[in-house]
């Protein structure tokens, strides 16, 4: 299959995971987290620990985002077991894509770093999270957190291009 195709095919298949997480959360937990630790387990061991250490970072960066009140999550949790899945997931895509396309690691960190805040104004648009501050500043913290991310992950588990 060209590579082109396995990248639109898999950011169709990433985006309907997403929204289907995002819209029933807890309903489907299990299945969320199911099919993250499948994906996962799909790819090579060396890449399985790249993706396992991005979702964790993304976790890390999610939840200090939470207890500096930044955002909240819906519920009770601090972290969410449902974003936690989100997280494992896209990390396991996005390290696979790393690996497939032809983009430069700068391209790929510039596209995180915009596509990132765009999913968490949607994602609160959807009721799935609270902005605890006024967009304009939540955003202003959540592209520079995304940039730094995908730079640790493309400069030091990545592509070096």
């Amino acid at each position: 299959m060209k590579h082109y195709v396995q990248v639109f095919i898999m950011a169709i298949a990433f985006d309907l995971y997403w929204t289907l997480v995002v819209l029933f959360r807890e309903r489907g937990l299990i299945i969320w987290l199911g099919l993250a630790i499948v994906a996962c387990l799909m790819l090579s061991p060396a890449r399985r620990v790249s993706a396992l250490l991005l979702a964790a970072a993304g976790s890390v960066l999610d939840a200090l985002w939470a207890l500096t009140g930044l955002i909240a999550f819906t519920g009770e949790s601090l972290m969410p077991l449902w974003m936690v899945a989100l997280w494992l997931m896209f990390a396991t895509v996005w390290t696979h894509l790393t690996t497939i396309s032809t983009l430069p690691g700068w391209a790929l960190t510039l596209l995180a770093t915009l596509g990132g805040p765009v999913a968490y104004l949607i994602g609160e648009r959807l009721g799935a999270i609270v902005f605890l501050e006024p967009t304009f500043i939540v955003v202003s913290w959540l592209a520079p957190g995304w940039l730094v991310l995908m730079l640790f992950f493309h400069l030091l588990l990545g592509r070096q291009q």
